[in-house]
């Protein structure tokens, strides 16, 4: 009996060591024309027997050249935010200035350091509607190790007859966009951090809560008015790792595809790959399509 168990577990053993062959996949595809407009649906016709394909498009992200590759992305860093006006309007009363050599947050600092005045590239209210100040680009003041700022000034003048104009700033951000059209967030209205300076007449001041920024300027007769708000320093410079990468449209548990249709919705010229593969625990075999189409407007 003995003898028996182990003549068995030596069956056994050689069982569970002996590899498990890969069948070579048998995959074709054909495609019925390589140049198409915008919108237009492609058709991939499959053949033959493969357990698994993927597709790479040939799109920023599905190039399937690029799949071991590990690129580093660098954002846009981009500014935008909404201004309302209230009051009787005085000229260059708001300004938006930046600076990427913040010397230090006192307030000897922040007037000592070297700001360059954006309000020109900038759309600011005239009236109590909201207004968006359109997307900034900052990507100029993005150099590396270098302390950048924002700061929003306030400047009043005293008139006897007349009050100060109040601003208010919501739905600030700066933050990057990469080729792939994601955001990151660096800075937010409610993130800050806020630093208020005043510079002239301490009765009035910038006022932040969690969802504005807020200036009210003096009643008639009121002294002459400096406010600065500044936010940093901060770092534009934001970066990710990007691999490409296909997209699975069958594998071994689904159903087989007879054919894959896509649509493509910007003009260009794509290398398409679909890659048709059979794999287990001992090993992998594929056969790779590739076709280069064009797609006009």
């Amino acid at each position: 009996m003995k003898c028996i168990y182990m003549l068995l577990f030596a069956v056994l053993l050689f069982v569970s060591c002996k590899k498990m062959d890969v069948v070579q996949p048998d995959f074709e595809v054909q495609l019925s024309k390589f140049q198409y407009k915008v919108d237009d649906t492609l058709r991939f016709n499959f053949s033959g027997d493969v357990e698994n394909i993927v597709f790479y498009s040939g799109e920023r992200g599905f190039r399937y050249a690029n799949k071991d590759v590990v690129t580093i992305e660098r954002g846009i860093p981009q500014l935008q935010f909404t201004t309302a006006l209230a009051g009787t309007a005085q000229a260059n009363s708001l300004k938006v200035l930046v600076t990427k050599n913040l010397l230090g947050k006192t307030s000897e600092n922040i007037l000592a350091s070297n700001w360059t005045d954006i309000s020109d590239q900038v759309t600011l209210a005239v009236n109590s509607t909201s207004t968006v100040s359109g997307i900034i680009d900052l990507s100029t003041y993005a150099a590396d190790d270098t302390p950048f700022a924002l700061a929003f000034k306030y400047d009043a003048v005293m008139k006897p007859t007349v009050a100060q104009p109040t601003w208010v700033v919501r739905a600030f951000s700066i933050s990057n966009l990469f080729p792939d059209k994601s955001t990151l967030p660096l800075v937010s209205l409610a993130t800050g951090p806020w630093m208020a300076y005043n510079f002239k007449n301490p009765t009035a001041a910038w006022v932040v809560s969690a969802t504005e920024l807020r200036m009210n300027g003096g009643a008639a007769n009121s002294a002459d008015n400096e406010d600065w708000l500044v936010t940093g320093p901060l770092n534009l410079n934001a970066t990710k790792e990007v691999a490409d990468f296909g997209l699975a449209i069958q594998n071994l548990a689904g159903r087989r595809l007879t054919n894959y249709s896509y649509v493509y919705k910007n003009p260009g010229v794509y290398k398409v790959t679909l890659v048709g593969f059979n794999n287990n625990i001992d090993g992998n075999k594929k056969v790779v399509r590739e076709f280069e189409i064009t797609v006009t407007q």
